[in-house]
């Protein structure tokens, strides 16, 4: 019948097949200074009846939250959104983010790379701890 239970699934950010593949490019960098890389994450809030879900967008530097929106589907509009927020304020170097599918989606990365703007994705063995800030 196709009924199926409402919760986070695993392996949401793994990368599909299609999409093009970014390195990761912030390992052992020092990250010395405003905007030298910003990052992007979406959290699942649990509510009465089903998920909402946040996405932030943060400078590395300052762990400053630049942007930040709210959705009640796993679209790729709303990380549009905040991105589009967060690039009024400044740009960054590098934007760094896990293999999500809206991180991943053409318009996202389009977005990224008509600013100028690196695009570093995590990756299986990537952990933002290897990354040193001074």
């Amino acid at each position: 019948m196709g009924i199926e239970a409402l919760y986070p699934k695993k392996k949401l950010s793994t990368a599909s097949l299609e999409d093009k593949k970014y390195p990761y490019l912030l390992k052992d960098l020092a990250i010395i200074e405003p905007d030298e890389v910003w990052s992007a994450d979406i959290t699942y809030i649990r509510m009465n009846k089903g998920f909402l879900y946040l996405v932030a967008i943060i400078n590395w530097y300052s762990r400053y939250v630049l942007a930040w929106e709210l959705s009640n589907t796993l679209d790729t509009d709303f990380c549009l959104r905040a991105l589009d927020k967060a690039l009024l304020i400044s740009h960054p170097q590098i934007f760094n983010s896990d293999q999500g599918s809206q991180f991943t989606s053409g318009d996202f990365t389009e977005k990224l790379e008509k600013t100028g703007i690196q695009i570093s994705r995590d990756g299986v063995t990537a952990k933002v701890k290897k990354c040193i800030r001074l």
